[in-house]
């Protein structure tokens, strides 16, 4: 029980203090402790640095308690009672308020001020900058907890909450990447997870293994989530090392094959322990970038603790959450409580088994065990039906509860849901082991909400266990039943403790809306793209047999990927030939397609004005289209950025650039994300870009035949009518279009020059505008539509450009017969050849 007179607060790392003997009571923001001296950054004053000594200086949250506590005004620029919003209060602690506010920053002056015994509490439910907020004083220290009456057996039932921050934040993982790393614990892709360690041994000493442990037991534990009975999948394997494995999976040698070494197969967690200066490998970025899994980094060398929040969560785990409240976490070994926690919560797994025979003496049952039910589950069950019968000895226990629904008049009914227990009075109890029960999207929505009856108290019975790996899930989910709804968890004795809810940051609560994907912000631009607004094979005018190679080697194998899931092949598609045939039209269209999310990347996305800039740019395109599935990306004119590395005159910066390509083409291979290149010189490219492996898929687009280019200039003609700015046009049928077209073909085949798909827009452009100003020299308004005749168009189409030269035909050939065989290329070429007698 807390002393509501006095409460002691250990001041942490990012806390903020007040000088306590110091005129007008400045603050400062701890950024280093040693013993009793604090090393304390001034925010108010040029973010100078003093180190003052502990008796000195006082938190910040307790000078906002006091005053909660006496009900007096703690300043006259910041109210406590909802006239100031969450900025200003992040302000008065001496973070930043501006519009980039971190959410980490108010996240931090939340903790102190619980830490301190206030609850925050925004009034319009929104955690925005902008939100008024209210300080209110924690029930434990304004209310005396109630006499006991000895005479009645106590209440088997507690709450607890769980330790804020988690464990993998307490742990040194970035708190924006909490949610992904427990999501990440239940995936397939293989996890490398990197401790860089504090200086201070004593720290090491315990934060150490103590991560090991607490990693390897969450890992196993999220991997049943995703796992049934009947799966054949291999066990998860969890690899504990330091830097030499990382050294052994950049470089490796035949010695190190017979040792530990770095799994980077499915279904394996890597945990490496290291310090930043003086273990990490100098090509430690090229690791990560090319890991063919996530990546976190729990960056430990500022922690200083105990490893408090750890063992807190241990102990809720282990059956005992109350020991959380007496002081006894900074006195226990957090690594002594991870062994302790196993067998804990072992023990209590099968511990009501041992009193099943009294409980079926005391209350018949028709039904108890479910179909394809584990000795978990009926663990659990036996358990609940022993702390239901301990608080109400009359109670009526339904097992198996069946739910019915009437569907018409003459009294057939259908069965809805079968619940695990009912209980008149008490409600539904749902009994999960979260075995088998993933994704996260469908364990909320297939077994809990679609359970819950309206109007019906609705609990949730989870392992202790569970707490490792989906404690926030779990939170959120008891937020999202509000008052009606609770979740269960065992602890000692015959009790269980219902864990108080927290929503999930509004970042991270994708488990909302099940249909709403996840999108993490990327470090660039992120133009979002609406997936009806990309072309489809369908909409881009001729190249049938282009479109046709593009339905058979491309979208057919990508739409079948389950089918084709053991099968070798290269996710590069490289479009090539003459400028202006609709390469990067093609290339989007297969996004279209597969309806996919697609950047459309020109050289200067992927270059930058200073050494070293191009490799960063590079880099984060890729991360951008591994992070998520269902994305591609478009290298339009990619021999601007990946032209041979033999060349004489190549900068070293650009043979980098072409480094860095290479490396990420690899990992986006290994993930099967599409990465689509154009080019209009493909033998300017290097050699190891364009091998099997990387680009494996060839698809030349030749300039348009007679009939691609009827189809062309008639899809031209038919936009302009369509366009919203035009006044409407009548243009030529198709038949016109092929008899103006067929000789203007047969003198290009005999003068070797050809027009190429930008060629016939521009001369339908140049023909539509001239007709316009014909008709109408000045501008005015609301005009008839526009007669487009076959004289102008045929004199555009005379005089416009040939873009494709005879040398460009050549090489186009020449690159057609080395990549794509000699059959296609032979014929192609018979479209370049005279058909005829030239008019």
């Amino acid at each position: 029980m807390l002393d509501p007179g006095r409460v002691v607060m250990k001041v942490m790392i990012g806390d903020t203090v007040v000088f306590k003997h110091q005129s007008g009571s400045p603050i400062g923001i701890v950024t280093r402790r040693s013993g009793a001296t604090l090393t304390v950054r001034l925010p108010l004053q040029d973010n100078a640095l003093e180190r003052v000594s502990r008796a000195d200086v006082e938190p910040l949250a307790l000078w906002l308690a006091d005053a909660r506590r006496r009900q007096t005004k703690f300043s006259n620029t910041l109210s406590l009672v909802g006239q100031s919003s969450l900025s200003e209060l992040v302000k008065t602690f001496g973070y930043s308020t501006d519009v980039k506010m971190q959410r980490s920053s108010l996240g931090n002056v939340v903790r102190q001020l619980e830490r301190a015994g206030l609850d925050v509490t925004p009034t319009t439910g929104s955690w925005d900058r902008h939100a008024p907020f209210v300080l209110a004083l924690k029930k434990a220290l304004i209310d005396p907890a109630p006499d006991v009456d000895k005479d009645e057996a106590p209440e088997p039932s507690r709450s607890f909450a769980l330790p804020q921050p988690f464990w993998p934040s307490a742990l040194g993982l970035s708190q924006d990447r909490e949610v992904a790393f427990l999501r990440a614990l239940t995936g397939s892709e293989p996890i490398l997870s990197l401790l860089y360690l504090p200086e201070r041994r004593d720290t090491a000493d315990w934060l150490q293994p103590t991560w090991e442990g607490v990693m390897g037991w969450a890992y196993r534990c999220a991997q049943r989530f995703v796992r049934t009975g009947g799966s054949e999948r291999a066990a998860p394997q969890v690899v504990r090392g330091s830097s030499p494995l990382l050294h052994g999976y950049l470089k490796p040698s035949v010695l190190g094959s017979d040792g530990p070494r770095l799994h980077d197969a499915p279904h394996a967690l890597n945990l490496i322990s290291l310090r930043r200066d003086t273990d990490a490998p100098v090509d430690l970025s090229r690791l990560l970038a090319t890991w063919p899994g996530p990546v976190f980094e729990f960056d430990a060398t500022a922690i200083s603790g105990d490893g408090a929040p750890v063992s807190r969560l241990l102990l809720m785990v282990g059956g005992k959450p109350e020991l959380e409240k007496q002081d006894v976490v900074s006195q226990l070994s957090p690594l002594k409580l991870v062994l302790w926690s196993r067998e804990a919560s072992a023990q209590g797994a099968a511990q009501a088994l041992n009193s099943w025979g009294d409980i079926l003496t005391r209350t018949p049952l028709s039904r108890f065990k479910g179909s394809n039910e584990s000795s978990t589950t009926l663990s659990l069950k036996a358990r609940l039906a022993q702390w239901i019968l301990s608080r109400n000895p009359q109670a009526s226990l339904q097992f198996e509860h069946h739910r019915t629904e009437v569907l018409d008049d003459e009294g057939s009914t259908q069965e809805v849901t079968r619940t695990d227990l009912h209980v008149e009075e008490m409600g539904t109890f749902e009994v999960e082991t979260l075995v088998g029960s993933g994704p996260m999207e469908s364990f909320y929505h297939r077994k809990i909400f679609s359970r819950r009856k309206p109007d019906e108290p609705f609990s949730l019975v989870v392992p202790s266990e569970t707490l490792l790996w989906a404690g926030p899930f779990l939170a959120d989910i008891a937020h999202h039943l509000g008052e009606g709804g609770a979740v269960l968890v065992p602890v000692a004795g015959a009790a269980f403790a219902s864990l108080e809810s927290r929503s999930l940051e509004e970042n991270a609560s994708e488990v909302k809306d099940p249909e709403e994907e996840a999108r993490r912000e990327s470090p660039v631009e992120t133009p979002e793209r609406r997936e009806d607004s990309l072309p489809r094979l369908d909409d881009v005018a001729g190249y049938a047999s282009v479109k046709e190679r593009i339905q058979r080697d491309i979208v057919w194998p990508e739409q079948r990927g389950a089918l084709l899931r053991n099968v070798s092949r290269a996710s590069g598609i490289l479009f090539f030939g003459p400028p202006g045939c609709g390469k990067s039209l093609l290339a989007r269209a297969i996004a279209g397609e597969l309806e996919q999310e697609v950047r459309l990347l020109s050289p200067s996305d992927l270059r930058g004005p200073y050494v070293g800039w191009g490799q960063i740019m590079i880099r984060e395109q890729f991360d951008w289209v591994v992070e998520q599935e269902k994305r591609m990306l478009v290298l339009d004119e990619l021999d601007a950025v990946a032209r041979s590395r033999r060349s004489g005159n190549m900068h070293s910066d650009e043979k980098a650039d072409v480094n860095e390509l290479l490396v990420q083409l690899d990992r986006a291979g290994r993930l099967r994300r599409i990465i689509v290149g154009t080019t209009n010189f493909l033998g300017a490219l290097d050699e190891a870009v364009i091998r099997s492996g990387r680009f494996g898929r060839y698809v030349p687009v030749p300039p348009p035949d007679l009939g691609e280019a009827v189809e062309i200039v008639s899809y031209y003609l038919q936009r302009l009518g369509r366009a919203e700015s035009s006044v409407g046009v009548n243009a030529p049928d198709t038949a016109e279009i092929h008899t103006l077209l067929a000789p203007l073909f047969l003198a290009n085949q005999v003068n070797q020059s050809f027009f190429s798909g930008s060629d016939l827009e521009a001369a339908v452009t140049e023909s539509y505008l001239r007709c316009a100003q014909a008709e109408d020299p000045t501008p005015v308004s609301g005009g008839g539509p526009v007669r487009l005749t076959v004289e102008a168009l045929a004199v555009a189409l005379e005089e416009g450009p040939r873009s494709v030269s005879a040398a460009s035909i050549r090489r186009f050939l020449t690159e057609t017969r080395r990549h794509c065989g000699s059959r296609l290329a032979d014929s192609l070429a018979r479209r370049f050849q005279p058909q005829g007698p030239t008019p």
